[in-house]
């Protein structure tokens, strides 16, 4: 992955904050902001700007030093330069302080509450890196394998499925997707018959002339993240869902179907309110796509986080350090 090397402080705050960061070097200004709140160790609730001497779309085209406007009531702001290229991967290189309490009244409020302002609090270093990492995503070891057996192009079947060596190559990579015998096409394995549309129609994988293979940008760990991440069309009912179920499931662990229905109506607001039977059928409905994804693992018992449910979508990533409602009965243990 292609870095650019980011300085990052928190105006008039003292002890100092600041920040070394890697991010992708072609991040989108929604992107940049996932990262720097991540980074920082702010919590997505406000509203943001970027202020630079061009109107940019993406991070190459704000200039070597501009601003990074959060909260407009609290008015924090961050002078960022870029500093240079890189590392090979997204994430924090140094650090210093721990950024304000959200709504503590911008610099002048958060001065008053701090008793002594020459103590500085603990940074740790090691779990920002993390969730920088986490941020800038990672690919599903379940679309990364698919990926890897679709590359030199495999014959459909006469249905247009999967062929049989490709299915049990998958079962035998995610058994509990059937906990049966092995699965010999798509239709036993649900998770896997979804994936395959969801890679389809993302363009990841191509179908023609009775076979299919994945595209040549495929190879590329931003192309096929961006292209997940979008599956989850912004502003839709079913985004919203995904993305408080898999971020709550991250940072409670496993959890009682009602409990995870009443933490996703726990972040609904009067303007988009919705009922417990609108969370509960949408969570169902999700289900394969989000099992397919490794975001989560359906079970009788419950809900589990899957193995990807902090590096695919970015509000999961967001909410799996900021613990949304209440936990409700966890059916285990976990730290």
């Amino acid at each position: 992955m292609k870095t650019i090397r980011l300085r990052v402080t928190l105006r008039d705050v003292e002890p100092r904050v600041l920040r070394i960061l890697d991010v992708p070097a072609d991040s989108t200004l929604g992107e940049l902001h996932d990262l720097l709140q991540i980074g920082l160790g702010w919590l997505s609730l406000q509203p943001y700007q970027f202020i630079s001497p061009a109107l940019a779309p993406d991070l190459p085209g704000l200039g070597e030093h501009f601003t990074y406007h959060y909260d407009p009531e609290d008015r924090w702001r961050h002078d960022v330069t870029v500093l240079g290229p890189g590392g090979d991967a997204a994430g924090c290189v140094y650090g210093e302080g721990v950024c304000p309490p959200e709504s503590s009244g911008g610099p002048a409020g958060y001065a008053k509450q701090t008793r002594n302002p020459f103590a500085a609090p603990d940074f740790d270093q090691d779990r920002t890196d993390l969730r920088v990492r986490q941020m800038a995503g990672r690919v599903p070891e379940t679309v990364r394998r698919l990926i890897e057996l679709t590359l030199p192009g495999v014959e459909l079947t006469g249905s247009g499925a999967l062929p049989e060596p490709v299915v049990h190559s998958m079962h035998a990579l995610r058994p509990d997707w059937n906990a049966g015998a092995p699965a010999t096409d798509e239709a036993g394995l649900p998770a896997l018959l979804v994936l395959h549309g969801v890679l389809r129609s993302t363009g990841i994988l191509w179908h023609g002339q009775g076979t299919v293979r994945a595209v040549a940008a495929a190879h590329d760990e931003r192309f096929v993240v961006r292209r997940l991440r979008a599956w989850f069309e912004p502003g839709t009912f079913g985004a919203f869902v995904a993305g408080i179920a898999v971020g709550g499931l991250a940072a409670h662990g496993p959890l009682a179907e009602e409990a995870l229905v009443h933490l996703v109506l726990g972040e609904t607001s009067p303007r988009n309110p919705a009922t417990a039977d609108d969370v509960r059928q949408t969570l169902h409905q999700l289900g394969p796509v989000l099992s397919g994804l490794d975001l989560v693992r359906p079970t009788p018992a419950g809900w589990l986080p899957g193995p990807s449910a902090r590096t695919l979508i970015p509000k999961a990533t967001a909410l799996a350090v900021r613990p949304c409602g209440a936990p409700g009965q966890l059916l285990t243990s976990q730290g």
